[in-house]
Formats: structure tokens, sequence, C-alpha cells
């Protein structure tokens, strides 16, 4: 099947593939989707009282609404148009986005019948009315995972865009997330654009349905959801492929609120994140960005008809084993709850939810806590996987001994004081019926500083880990009540047996187990946030088990300027080179003399990939202009004094994520300043190499014709080739350089230059150059409105060694004043329940958190990517690099900060 005739674009059909689907699911499209609609079709979304609508808002984020009317609200013109004569709800963002030419996505459901209708186009007109769709897609989908309802008739639409309570967030409230927890049914709005004449490009709307708390509020601004067997089309999981932007809608069918949230969504397709939904093939994980809770939206009573019978027939991929044996006696003895309140810490007002007090009579346990309990935030303290704090007896005992003092039941903050379930003893992913509840044991408790201030013990979160003592959480599986005195009965346990205490002592104490690591990830009840600590680790051990260093020889030496080098390197036996993606670079280790061991270096390979060699271009790197005391370059200096032809070097095999993508047909446009240019070369020799007739846009800025490399080579090829568009700048041209031979133009590329050159469509962009030259690209472009995905960066290699480079060396670094006014800073990383002292010789508070053994997530280590991104709970940070993009208030990029004060930090 040609992708050219193809009516799935290139995310749908990379899906397709990756399931073993690809053929059939053509062939299924070709009878259901057509570019206009029968008069079955029309007919159908005529008798609605309701549409579910699509679109993009100004930042072309997708947002999912719903539009309601009296039945011919949906009207059919001809099988290509679509009229639609409802007016959006008060707050909605479909207001502003209804824009002629604008693309829209619609669904047509029906619950009652559990029929629904897609039809996708693009807004043709727009006045008081209403509004008009040029039709490009029309298709029903399968009445899988609808919740029967009926919509009472007698509902007054007139009520319909008139002012109503609105709130906006950009995080979950209580009531919010109990909406998603007890919801069965909510939309997802998703959106592709390459190219806007394609008929696959557009917005879409979809419907998603399972039994209540199917969606899991993992914490306050994350969800995760289960992708079940469908069609095989992959119409949102195609479109999230390739632009992870989305916006949700949920539906309280019991009052007619909505709550619609914006943000961006990754496909978890790993069996650790599958096997914790019965019947899931994928698990989606979604990001939330901005949130627009509506208060009675929609004037509708629904009636509650019953469950897709589908939902029957989903069954989860591993069943947890029966208890060999009932363990010793276990009862509730109290149940504790309270609401958060604020409490002054050092001066300052702190939300807290952990002063519990017992209650009296049964109570009621909900999806996501107890009746009349709550959590000052669902981040660190709630949500679906921390629903219910459980801590034992026998645990009160032992600190009663050991601080010797009285302690009220409630005092940890437990919602459940129990007897008889140790940490030793309960499993993660036993799971337990206690009263009218089936409960599920999630993860060990992570404690917080906000412990050791109701303990009145500095530091007290730290002893209370390293005590084993930390209690667990219960997911609820089935809500019902509860009340002291109740029975603890042990349902079923997770075959792999591990303990809470034996899944808290690995995360924090035995980072090197990685065989535990691997087996604690495959429990399907673990929270999210335990999995991605567990993942994070096995990746980073991934890393530290590199591949082999393989010896090379130099085979050229070519010298490209003043300045530059090239080395062809060939194996120096009959092997066969490992291919690599334009873009990426090789590690070396360099035995340079007077080294006590081997300096480790990476430089990008310059060239399009090639069987018989590989190749690097090198910048001597000499002392700054006001600084000749500092050292030139060792590694380059080595390079390109010592090693010549015939010489013997060990690297690596390339490796690298700042790689082109060499399936897009989008014109790409490569952007590099100075020695950047090097995996720009290497990319737009691949486009070429590759017989692609992809636009390619080549623009590079340097000093002058002394320090420009490869650029006869690259005019060369912008000659031979009309889909090849080469700019060269020159900031200060020497006499000899020649405009319109050597360069283009003379000054720096900013992106007035961009402007200048480029018609702006939809463009791919790769920056690579010195930090100024980076920030303002990246930060220009953005501003235009290039979407960030469009925008892929690196600094000259793809982590620290290259930039460490240009720092001083063999001079021991001196202490400034500042330095050590905070060498004695508390920084305490809450999440993890350490608390370490600023260690003026770190690096950042990114190297002091892996010092204290901890695994927060980068990638750049230099401002860039954002990777390390974490919330300042409390506390001030300074920068000693200036991050790409400055943080919103409250956030720190904890790779290139310092504390300036004492730090709470959400990690």
């Amino acid at each position: 099947m040609s992708q050219d005739t193809s009516l799935f674009h290139r995310g749908e059909r990379e899906i397709q593939e990756r399931l073993g689907v690809r053929d059939r699911t053509e062939h299924l499209g070709r009878r259901m989707i057509h570019p206009r609609m029968h008069e079955g079709q029309r007919t159908f979304l005529e008798q609605l009282p309701m549409l579910v609508v699509g679109t993009l808002d100004e930042a072309r984020r997708p947002w999912a609404s719903v539009l309601a009317g009296e039945p011919g609200f949906v009207h059919g013109i001809d099988p290509g148009t679509l009229a639609v004569k409802a007016r959006p709800v008060y707050g909605d963002p479909l207001t502003a986005a209804l824009v002629k030419g604008a693309d829209i996505g619609t669904l047509g459901i029906e619950l009652e019948n559990r029929t629904r209708l897609r039809v996708n186009g693009r807004i043709q007109q727009v006045d008081d009315a209403g509004f008009r769709i040029r039709i490009s897609q029309s298709y029903g989908n399968c009445p899988q995972y609808i919740q029967a309802r009926e919509i009472c008739p007698d509902a007054d639409l007139s009520t319909i865009g008139e002012p109503r309570p609105v709130r906006r967030g950009n995080a979950l409230n209580r009531a919010e997330a109990a909406l998603i927890a007890r919801s069965d049914t909510f939309f997802v709005a998703s959106h592709y654009s390459e190219d806007r004449e394609d008929r696959t490009q557009g917005v879409d709307v979809s419907h998603r349905g399972g039994r209540p708390s199917f969606v899991v509020v993992a914490h306050e601004t994350s969800l995760l959801f289960p992708d079940y067997s469908g069609n095989c089309m992959f119409n949102t999981l195609g479109n999230i492929l390739m632009d992870p932007r989305c916006g949700l809608l949920f539906i309280d069918f019991a009052n007619g609120d909505t709550l619609q949230m914006t943000g961006e969504a990754e496909i978890l397709w790993e069996r650790a994140h599958t096997s914790r939904f019965a019947g899931a093939e994928r698990v989606v994980a979604f990001r939330i960005d901005e949130t627009l809770f509506i208060e009675k939206a929609l004037p509708f009573d629904w009636a509650f008809r019953g469950y897709s019978p589908v939902l029957d027939t989903l069954q989860p991929i591993e069943n947890p084993s029966p208890p060999a044996q009932q363990p010793a006696q276990m009862s509730l003895a109290f149940v504790n709850v309270a609401m958060p309140k604020e409490v002054i810490h050092e001066g300052k007002a702190i939300a807290t939810g952990i002063f519990k007090q017992p209650v009296d009579g049964r109570v009621m346990v909900r999806w996501l806590n107890v009746d009349c309990d709550g959590q000052a935030d669902l981040w660190g303290h709630g949500g679906a996987f921390r629903a219910v704090y459980v801590y034992s007896l026998e645990n009160y005992a032992y600190w009663r001994k050991e601080l010797g003092r009285d302690l009220p039941y409630g005092q940890f903050g437990e919602n459940f004081t129990v007897e008889g379930m140790s940490e030793e003893v309960v499993c993660v992913g036993d799971i337990y019926r206690i009263g009218g509840t089936l409960l599920e044991v999630s993860q060990p408790r992570v404690p917080c500083f906000k412990l050791a201030i109701k303990m009145g013990i500095e530091g007290f979160q730290n002893r209370f880990l390293k005590s084993g003592r930390i209690g667990f959480y219960f997911k609820v599986l089935e809500e019902g009540e509860v009340g002291a005195g109740d029975a603890i009965e042990l349902v079923s346990r997770d075959p792999r047996g591990m303990s809470v205490r034996q899944i808290s002592d690995l995360l924090y104490f035995d980072p090197t187990n990685i065989v535990d690591a691997e087996k604690a990830l495959s429990i399907p009840a673990l929270s999210h946030g335990w999995k991605r600590s567990f993942e994070e680790r096995l990746a980073k051990a991934a890393e530290k088990q590199r591949p082999g260093l393989d010896t090379f020889l130099v085979d050229r030496k070519v010298p490209e300027s003043e300045t530059v080098t090239s080395f062809y390197l060939v194996p120096d036996a009959k092997r066969s080179l490992p291919r690599f993606l334009p873009g990426q670079f090789l590690t070396f280790a360099l035995d340079i003399p007077g080294a006590d061991e081997p300096v480790i270096r990476t430089y990008s390979l310059s060239d399009s990939p090639n069987p018989d060699y590989y190749r690097v271009s090198i910048k001597r790197e000499t002392a700054p202009e006001n600084r000749k005391d500092v050292p030139p370059g060792l590694a380059s200096s080595f390079f390109h004094d010592c090693v010549d032809v015939g010489a013997r070097i060990r690297a690596a095999p390339p490796r690298g994520k700042f790689t082109l993508d060499l399936d897009s047909d989008r014109t790409v446009v490569l952007l590099s300043g100075g020695i950047g240019l090097t995996p720009m070369v290497s990319m737009l020799n691949a486009v070429v190499d590759g017989g692609s007739k992809r636009s390619v846009w080549f623009i590079h800025g340097t000093r002058s014709g002394a320090e420009h490399a490869l650029g006869e080579a690259v005019r060369a090829l912008a000659d031979a080739h009309d889909n090849v568009h080469v700019h060269v700048r020159y900031s200060r041209p020497r006499p000899i350089d020649i405009k319109g031979r050597d360069y283009d133009s003379e000054g720096r590329v900013d992106i007035a230059l961009l402007k200048e050159l480029l018609a702006f469509d939809d463009y791919e962009f790769y920056l690579c150059g010195p930090p100024p030259f980076m920030k303002s690209l990246y930060c220009g472009l953005t501003a235009t409105g290039v979407l960030e995905s469009r925008v892929h960066y690196e600094f000259f290699g793809p982590s620290a060694p290259l930039i460490e480079e240009a720092k001083p060396a063999g001079q021991a670094h001196e202490r400034s004043v500042d330095e050590e006014l905070i060498g004695d800073t508390p920084v305490d990383f809450a999440r993890s329940g350490l608390t370490a002292t600023w260690d003026p010789d770190c690096a950042s508070i990114l190297e002091l958190a892996e010092h204290k053994g901890l695994s927060p997530p980068f990638s750049c280590r230099s401002g860039i990517c954002q990777t390390c991104m974490c919330r300042v709970i409390e506390g001030e940070v300074e920068y000693f690099e200036e991050p790409l993009v400055k943080p919103d208030e409250g956030q720190a990029l904890i790779c290139v900060s310092r504390p300036r004060t004492k730090l709470v930090l959400d990690v």
C-alpha cells in the first residue's frame, strides 16, 4: 500500500505496523472512512441532543468540549457539509476556537444505544447562530466500552451559554479529582498536522469508557488510563505519537458539571504499566497543563442503564495468588481523619493534613480517600495510589519506647491504625477486605518534612525511613464502609511476595540491586511514581553498562579551516561499522600523556552514515582571549597535535538522541553556530545521500573564514540539489573573505534573519551551538509560534564532558564568600524523605542529590532540556548557569542551580 494514498497518517501507520495490523486496518479503513456522510449518518446526527467537539486554542492546545441543543441542532446540509446551531457553554475555550478555516473534530454519540459517529473537517462559516463544517472524514465507531445512559426530557436548554461559576487552574483540587475517580466515561481531543491539504490531518475527538476508577489520579497533575483493544485504527494514539498535546473532557452525569483539561500524553507500552489495568493493551499517562471546571454546564438529567457488556470480558494479565495460609489475626483498631489545615513552621504557613484524629462509628472509604479526610495536595500525599495510609499498633510500641513519650493514635498521619500488619509481613500487591471495602497495597510511605513538624523532631523523617517502620498505602478497589473493630481478611497475595519493608529498603538503601528492582517493577499494583523510580534506576544501570570500546585507525586527517580538522576513522580489524543516525556522536577514551587515566570526550559525527568510515571534525579549543592563563582544550589539542594518520584510538559505538527524523517529509531547518555545525552537516549529507527531495535550509553562523569549516562541501551540495538552501553569516569577516562566495551576510544568526529567509511554515528546526546562540534562537522561535515539539536542540556535545573543557583546569576551586555562607544550608528532599547539608564542592543540587543516593531525572545537565525540573516547596535557588528557558515561579532546574536559602524540594 502506497503511503501517499493511505487513509492514515504517519503516526497511525507506525502504531499499526508496530502491532502487526497495518494491512488489515488499511483495508478496514477503506470500508469505514469516507470524505462525506451518507443519509443514515446525517439522520443519526439530527436526532442527537449533544455533540462532543475537539478544537485548538490560540496556543494550538487541544480542548474537548460539548455542545447541546434540541434534536436537529446538528444538521447535515449535504453529504459534505454539517451545520451546528448551538452556542458554547459559558467559559468554554470553544467560543474563541470557532474561527473560519480552523480544524475541528466532532463526535456524535447516543449513549442509550451505544452508537457513535465521528465527523472531522474544517470550519467553513461562523455566525451568531452557530457554524458550518466542511467535512474531510466521516466514519462510525464500534459500540465497545460505552455505558448506556438515557437523557431525560424537559431540559431547559435556554440556560446554555449563560454565565455560571467557572474555575481555572493548573492542578486538580479534591472535588475535581473525585469526579475523575468515579467517572466511567470521558472524551479525548487530539491533533495532527503536517500537511493541511492532506485529509488525514486535523483535529479528532474520541470516546473512552470503563468502570469507575479506570482513570487513575496519580497525583494532582497526572492521570493514567488504559487503552483497550478496539478497531486498530489508532487515531487518537497516532495523533499523540506525533504531537503529545491533547485535551480531556469529563462530564458529571449526576449534575451536569464539566471538567476539561489540556496537557500532554505519553503512551506506555511496557507490561509493567499495562498489567495494572485488566484488559489493557497500552496505558496513557496524561500530564495536566490547565484545567477548566464549569458548574452545571449541561442542563440534562441522565438515567444510568448499564455498563458496556464488553467490560465483563476484560481479564487481568495476571491474577494474584490466594493466600497459602491466613496470617495471624488482623484487625482495624482505629479510623483517623482530618481535613487540611495551616500550621506555622519557621515563620511560614504550611498546609498539611497530617493531624489525624480517631473517629467513632462507620466511615465511607472512597476511591481517593476516606470521608471527612483530606490531603493538602495530591502530589505527594494523595491520589488513587495513596488513598488510605496504614500504620500498625506494633510500630507505636516501638516509637513510644524509642522516643520515651506517649503517642496518640493518628500521630503518624495514618487513616487506619491496624493490628497484625507489619511492613515485613504485608506485601505490595496484597489485596485485603476490610468491612465493605476491597483494598490493594500500592506502595510504602515516603515520609516528608511535615512528619518532622508533627513530631516536633528536626529531621525525624530520615530516622523514620531508616527504621523501616514506615507504613503503607492502600488503593481502593471497591468503595465501602469501615469501622474500628472490623476484621481484616487477606484475599490474595502478589506472587512475587515483596514486602513493604523490602520495597522501601530497595529504593533507598540498596541502589545496586538491579535484580530486585526488575522484580519490583513487575508488580502490577505498585504505584506509578515508584515504578518510574525503578525504571530510572534500571535505565541508569543500562547506561553505565556501555558497550566495550573499539579500536579505530586514523585513515585520513584533513584540515577544514584554521581551527577545525576532520579525522576519518576505520576499524583496525575486518569488521563492519555499526550504523548511526545523523546527529549522533562518538565517545572517545584518550590516552593523553601526563593523564592518570583515559580522558573521556564526545565529538559529533560530521558525515552521513557510511559503511566504510566514521568522520569527526574537531575544533582546536584555545584559551579565551581575556584569560590567557587558562590552558587550551586538553583533548582537542591532543587530537590536532598528536593524532596522525595510522594512529590507533579507542571509541564506543555511536549514540545520542539528537538525531534527524529521516522519515519526515517536513522542511528541515538546520541552525548552527561555530563548531555546532558538525551534526548539522551529518544531517544535511544524510538527506542528500538518501535521495530525499525534502527541502533543507542550512543556516550557519561563525566568526570568519578562518573558522568556517566544511563550507565548500556544503555549497557544493546546494549547487547540485534544488532542495538544499544555504545561508552563512560571518560576525567578523576578514578582508579576504568574499561576500557571496564565502558568506552571505554579516552579523549573527538571529530570529530576524530567520524571518527574512523563511516563510515560517510547518518546519522542523534543529539547533546546535554556544549557549547564547541556543537561547536566542530557541526563545525567538517559540515566541514566533513555533511548537516546542518542532525545535530540537543540543550543545556541542550530549552532556557535561564538552562543557567541562572550557572550565579552568589545574587549580583548585576557591570558595566565594557566598558559597561559604550557604555551606551549612539544609536541603530537604521532601518526597524522598532525606535531608542533606549543602556541600559547596557539589556542582549543583542535582549532584548533591546523587551523592545522597537519590536518582532525580536529568538529561542535559546544562539547563536546556528541563528534565530535572522540580517543585520548590520552600526556599530559593540561584542559577550558576542561565537556563535556556527560565522556570516558572515555584519551580527549579536542579542541574544548574544551588540553594540560596534553606530549601525544601519535591524530590
